[in-house]
This record gives structure tokens, sequence and C-alpha cells, in this order.
């Protein structure tokens, strides 16, 4: 049996800009729409500005055998003119709206209708999957210590001239919520990430009476930096090398339902 739902293994979302650079992300449905869910820095930079015109969405199928995959173009400027891209005021999260959700009468199936700015470019065999509303939990329900997974595309990793692995396969990565910074409303996690990483889902596992519960907490923000310093005594130069610290940082989904202006899902707790 395997350790996490198969349809988690589905919740990477690839985006690649116009520009030439990309991220992850994740869609989640609120069963009125369908929204891309990633990091603001992928999408802006720091002065609010898209960092490109077009993007292209590549999503994984439901079934984990299924090797085709749906693709949708983005057009970002029109979809930014028409109030259907977001960002959150103070935090590293940001989204679009790729469609409309209708959903048939028994509730167990949906349909998204694409609105103007975005196409299906290719469609899977199986279709995409995405995070229902009620799926993810909010900060206060994050447990220090409890299992994470990370699921995202870091596309900088490897030697392009000799793959060690498919590009166009997420990664997944185990870790565990090393600690919760209330203050900034982030969660701390003892896994590292790398450029590409960002803006893909984080999933905690909750075990209790021998089920789990697997529920989306977050969205990948940056890594943490190991910083040191070398130190020239004769000349007074100071050399600082950073590297990845193994710990990384992602922002709780409680700012991306405020962003969105959606209720946040009831506590199970």
């Amino acid at each position: 049996m395997r350790n996490t739902p198969e349809d988690n293994l589905a919740y990477p979302v690839l985006i690649v800009l116009e520009s030439g650079s990309s991220g992850s992300g994740f869609q989640l449905n609120t069963d009125e729409n369908m929204y891309f869910i990633t990091a603001k820095h992928v999408l802006f930079d720091n002065k609010g500005n898209l960092l490109a015109d077009k993007a292209e969405i590549t999503c994984q199928s439901k079934d984990i055998n299924d090797d085709t995959t749906t693709v949708f173009s983005v057009n970002l400027k029109d979809l930014n003119n028409s109030k259907n891209v977001y960002s959150h005021q103070s935090k590293d999260v940001a989204a679009f709206r790729i469609g409309k959700v209708e959903t048939n009468k028994n509730g167990n199936n949906y349909t998204c209708t694409p609105i103007p700015g975005v196409d299906v470019k290719q469609t899977g065999k199986t279709g995409p999957i995405s995070v229902a509303k009620e799926t993810p939990i909010m900060i206060d329900q994050v447990l220090v210590a409890n299992d994470i997974y990370l699921y995202g595309y870091p596309l900088s990793l490897g030697l392009k001239n000799s793959p060690q692995f498919d590009y166009n396969k997420p990664l997944l990565r185990k870790g565990i919520v090393a600690s919760i910074n209330k203050k900034e409303g982030t969660i701390i996690l003892d896994c590292p990430v790398y450029y590409g990483n960002s803006g893909g889902p984080v999933v905690q596992v909750t075990r209790e009476q021998g089920n789990s519960r697997h529920s989306v907490i977050g969205v990948v923000s940056q890594f943490i930096p190991y910083a040191e310093d070398w130190i020239n005594q004769s000349n007074r130069i100071v050399h600082t090398e950073i590297s990845n610290s193994g710990y990384s940082v992602a922002v709780s989904m409680d700012y991306v339902y405020e962003m969105l202006g959606i209720s946040s899902p009831p506590s199970t707790s």
C-alpha cells in the first residue's frame, strides 16, 4: 500500500513562463471556480509587475501510470486585465483563475470550463486532479513533528546534458514540520527545497486511531540559507558563502483563502 493517496501524487502542477523561468503550483477547486495556486515570486517581480505576459501549466494525470498530461496555455496579461490574477499584499502567495466549475447532481464529478485567456493546449487521458476546498487545513491545525510531503518541479537540479530524472514529472520529498512561525504565518519544514520548488503544495500527515489524513497546509516559499563568513585578516576582506541549510519555509493556506476571499475549511480538531 502506498504511503500517500494516489491522487496526491498528481497535485503538483508545473508552470513555465514565457520568459523561461519556471515554478510549481497546484489547482484549488472551490466548487465554483478553479484556481492555480503558486508563490507570488513565481509570477511577479519585487515591484509587483508580472514576470511574463504568457505561461504554460502542465497538469499530471490522476493515474500515476498514465504519462499523458493536460496542458493549459495562459495569457497572464489578459487575465490580469480582467482581474483574474491575484497576489497577497504581504505574503508570498499568488493565484490566477483557470475556469468555472460545474458539478453534476451527485456531486461526485465536475467539469471546468476555461475562462477567456486560458486555453486547453493538450488533454490527458484521465484528466488533471485538483485540491478540493475542504482538503487544506489552517495553521492552527499544523502540528510540529508531524510528517509532511513536499511536491514540486526543482528543474534547477541535475545535469541537463545528462538528465538523471524526468523533468516533466514532479519530485516528492518527505520531511517533518520543524517549527511554526505564528507571527509570520509560515511553517518551517525540515526539508530542503531548490529553485523550481517554489509554489508547490506541502501536505501534512495526521494519524489518529490507525487512520491517516493527508491535508495541504501550505505553499513552498523559500529555502533557509546557511551563511558562513570567511575573513582575510591581512586585507580585512570578508567573503560570505551561502548554502542550503536543509530547512525551508512554506506560507500557510490561511493566506491563500484570505487572498481569494473564500471561507477557510472548518476545523476538524
